[in-house]
């Protein structure tokens, strides 16, 4: 069974298991919805899974761009050739 505090979240957080830490922060701010602690620490992590999304999208779009960047050439070569 997978342990709840937030020592466990912080070694998933370090890991870049953010999701995993979110949700145990959440199940922990359910217990105790006063801990100003776990609030800033849902909103940092929270932040860390939008900069991860962000910096996939980006590299994603930097290999399509290379790609059909690859394609054009390859259609140029193609052309000059017949």
């Amino acid at each position: 069974m997978e342990q709840k505090t937030k020592t466990f979240a912080e070694i998933y957080e370090s890991q870049g298991h953010y999701e995993q830490a979110l949700d145990i922060y959440i199940d922990l701010l359910k217990a105790n919805p006063l801990d100003f602690e776990l609030i800033d620490k849902i909103r940092n992590t929270q932040n860390l899974i939008l900069s991860e999304r962000n910096k996939k999208k980006e590299s994603a779009a930097v290999k399509i761009n290379l790609f059909n960047n690859l394609l054009a050439k390859i259609e140029r070569y193609r052309v000059e050739a017949v």
